[in-house]
C-alpha cells in the first residue's frame, strides 16, 4: 500500500512524514498552541516543545526507516502528554495501554530511554564552564563536592585541570528547556516544559525586583563611598601636584639663577650659570630678553600645577578664568618669541667651512714621531675624552674667551712623501661662507713640533664675542711608509681616531705605536691584540695572505 508523504520543518530539522501522521501531528501542535493561548510564554513553550518533538523523531529514524509514520506520532504524543489533561504525573505508556493504541516492547524500551537522565553542562550555575554543576545533577550530589574533588586532583598532580578541560570540550551545554529537564532527570512533557518556563519567569521577576532594590541601595552606598574616595584621591593628587610643582620650581630657579652645581651643567667645574651659557651662543643684545622668555615659559606651567594642587587639596571650587586666560596668552607669546629666536639662531649654523694649515716638520731623519698632549691648565690631565659626562665639562668661559676642550687627532697615511705630514684643520659654522671663514680663522690653537716631538694643546680658544658656532680643531697626521708614530701618556686627554680603526673601543692609545707597513696597512705594535686595518679602498686582503702576515708579525713582536 502506497502512502503519501509530506516534508515538514520542525525546529530547523526536515522530516518526511506520512500524510495521516502529519494531520495528527498538526492537530496536536494546534491543540497545544490553543491551550496555551493565555500564557505569556506561549512562543517560548512552543519552541521547546517542537525542539523536543524533533529530537524524538530523530531518534526514531535510521538507515532502514526514513519516514515518520502515524504510530511514531502517537508514541511522541504519549511521551509528551496531551494538552487537555496534563497527565505528566502518570506514566503515559500505562495510560496509553488503557486505550485502543498499544506499543511494541521496542517502543517501550525506546520510551524508557527518553526518560533517562543526560549529561550536560549547567551554565546557569557555573563557576567556570558549568562542568561541576552538570556532573552533580547527573550523579545527584551537591556540586560543591564535585568542585572540591577537582581542586584536590589539581593540587595532587594537576590532572584536575586537564580532566576539567576535556569534560568542558566533550559535554554539551544545556541550553533549551528540554535539555535542562533532561539534565535534571525530569520528564520532558508539556507540563514540565510549561512549569519550567513559568518558574524561570517568576525567578527572573523576583530576582529583578530584589536586584532593583539591591542595585539602588548599592548605587546609593557606592555614590557615598565614591564621593569619599574621590575627595581622598583629590587630596592625594593635590599633594602630588604641589610637591611636584615645588620641586620643579626649585630646579627651574637653580637653572635660571644658580651657580652652585645643583644642576649638572652649571657650577665651578662646568659652565658657571645659564646666563654664561647663553652668552656664548646667543647675540649679546638678546641675553636678557632670552632669559626673561625662558623664565616665563618655565614659570607659568609650574605655577599652574601648584595652584591646581592647592585647589584640590583645600577643596577650593573658585575658577580663576580671567587669570588663566591672561597667563595663557602671556605664555603663548613667550613660547612663540622663543621659537623665533631659536630659528634665527639656527640660521647662524647654516654654512660650514674648513680651513687647513700645514705644519712644518724640522727633523726628517727619525723614523718615529712622538705625539703627546701638553699639560691641561684649563680642564684636567686626568680627563679622558670618552669619559666626559656632558658637553659642559669641556667648556670654560671668562670675560673675553671661551675654552673648548675637544680637539681631535686624525691618523692617516701618505704614499706621496717619505716625511710625516701634519695638517691643522679649523672648522666653523656661520650664516654665510664669509662669516664661517672669519670665525674659523679666529680659532686659537697651540701646537709645537720640535726634535720630532709633536706636543698638542688639550683645548682651543675662541673669542667670546665670536660666539660658539660649532668650532672644531682637527690635527691630521699622515704617516709615510716605513715610519711610525708613538703616543705619549697623556694622549687620551683628547679624541684620537686612527683611520678605519673601528675595533679600538677602549680608546686607550697611551704608549701605543702605529706604523704603515709594506702592505699599506696601519698596524699597532703596542695594542692588546694585533689586528690589521685595511686601506685598499675598503677591499680586504686575501684570507691566506692575512693569516701568513699575522703570523710573521707575531714572530717579530716576540
Amino acid at each position: 500500500m502506497m502512502n503519501k508523504t509530506i516534508s515538514i520543518n520542525i525546529a530547523g530539522f526536515v522530516f518526511n512524514v506520512e500524510e495521516q501522521a502529519y494531520e495528527k501531528l498538526n492537530h496536536y501542535l494546534s491543540a497545544i498552541k490553543s491551550n496555551f493561548h493565555d500564557e505569556t510564554e506561549r512562543d517560548e513553550i512552543m519552541e521547546d516543545i517542537e525542539a523536543r518533538i524533533a529530537e524524538l523523531f530523530q531518534e526514531k529514524l535510521s538507515n532502514r526507516k526514513e519516514v515518520i509514520i502515524e504510530s511514531d506520532v502517537d508514541l511522541v504524543i504519549d511521551v509528551m502528554g496531551k494538552p487537555e489533561d496534563y497527565l505528566s504525573d502518570e506514566d503515559p505508556i500505562q495510560e496509553k495501554s488503557n486505550q485502543q493504541n498499544t506499543f511494541t516492547e521496542e517502543d517501550k524500551n525506546w520510551y524508557n530511554q527518553t526518560k533517562s537522565k543526560r549529561l550536560y553542562r549547567d551554565e546557569s550555575d557555573a563557576v567556570v564552564g558549568g562542568v561541576c554543576s552538570g556532573l552533580a545533577y547527573y550523579v545527584n550530589i551537591d556540586p560543591i563536592l564535585i568542585r572540591i574533588a577537582f581542586i584536590i586532583l589539581t593540587l595532587i598532580g594537576g590532572s584536575g585541570v586537564l580532566f576539567y578541560i576535556i569534560l568542558w570540550i566533550v559535554m554539551p551545554s544545556a541550553k533549551t528547556t528540554a535539555e535542562i529537564l533532561e539534565m535534571k532527570g525530569e520528564p520532558v512533557t508539556l507540563d514540565s516544559i510549561k512549569d519550567h518556563i513559568k518558574d524561570a519567569r517568576e525567578n527572573i521577576i523576583k530576582s529583578t525586583t530584589g536586584a532593583k532594590k539591591s542595585i539602588k541601595s548599592a548605587v546609593d552606598k557606592g555614590m557615598r563611598v565614591g564621593s569619599k574616595l574621590g575627595q581622598i584621591l583629590s587630596k592625594i593628587i593635590g599633594v602630588g601636584f604641589v610637591i611636584t610643582g615645588v620641586i620643579l620650581l626649585v630646579i627651574l630657579f637653580a637653572i635660571l639663577f644658580g651657580s652652585t652645581g645643583f644642576f649638572p651643567m652649571f657650577g665651578s667645574e662646568y659652565i658657571e650659570d645659564l646666563p654664561t651659557l647663553l652668552s656664548i651662543v646667543y647675540p649679546d643684545g638678546r641675553i636678557s630678553y632670552l632669559f626673561v622668555l625662558l623664565a616665563i615659559v618655565g614659570l607659568i606651567p609650574l605655577l599652574s600645577i601648584i595652584m591646581t594642587g592647592v585647589k584640590m587639596l583645600l577643596g577650593i571650587r573658585i575658577k580663576f578664568k580671567k587669570l588663566g586666560v591672561i597667563l595663557g596668552i602671556v605664555w603663548t607669546i613667550a613660547i612663540t618669541a622663543l621659537i623665533i629666536v631659536n630659528i634665527e639662531l639656527g640660521m647662524k649654523f647654516k654654512e660650514r667651512v674648513e680651513i687647513d694649515y700645514e705644519v712644518a716638520t724640522q727633523d726628517n731623519s727619525s723614523d718615529t714621531l712622538y705625539i703627546d698632549v701638553s699639560e691641561d691648565d684649563i680642564f684636567s690631565n686626568h680627563i679622558e675624552f670618552n669619559d666626559v659626562i656632558n658637553f659642559a665639562e669641556l667648556v670654560k668661559v671668562n670675560n673675553e674667551a671661551v675654552y673648548l676642550g675637544f680637539p681631535k687627532i686624525d691618523i692617516t697615511y701618505t704614499l706621496d712623501t717619505t716625511d710625516f705630514v701634519i695638517i691643522l684643520h679649523k672648522e666653523s659654522n656661520g650664516f654665510s661662507n664669509r662669516e664661517a671663514i672669519q670665525r674659523a680663522e679666529k680659532i686659537e690653537y697651540n701646537l709645537t713640533n720640535t726634535d720630532n716631538k709633536l706636543m698638542l694643546s688639550p683645548y682651543f680658544k675662541i673669542n667670546k664675542k665670536d660666539k660658539y658656532r660649532g668650532q672644531t680643531v682637527i690635527i691630521e697626521i699622515q704617516i709615510p711608509k716605513g715610519k711610525n708614530i708613538k703616543f705619549g701618556k697623556n694622549i687620551d686627554r683628547i679624541l684620537v681616531d686612527v683611520e678605519n680603526n673601528y675595533y679600538r673601543y677602549s680608546q686607550n692609545y697611551a704608549g701605543t705605536m702605529w706604523m704603515l707597513d709594506e702592505y699599506n696597512d696601519l698596524t699597532c705594535t703596542g695594542c692588546d691584540k694585533q689586528k690589521r686595518v685595511h686601506q685598499y679602498s675598503g677591499q680586504e686582503s686575501d684570507e691566506r695572505e692575512t693569516i701568513e702576515y699575522t703570523n710573521e708579525l707575531d714572530e717579530e713582536l716576540q
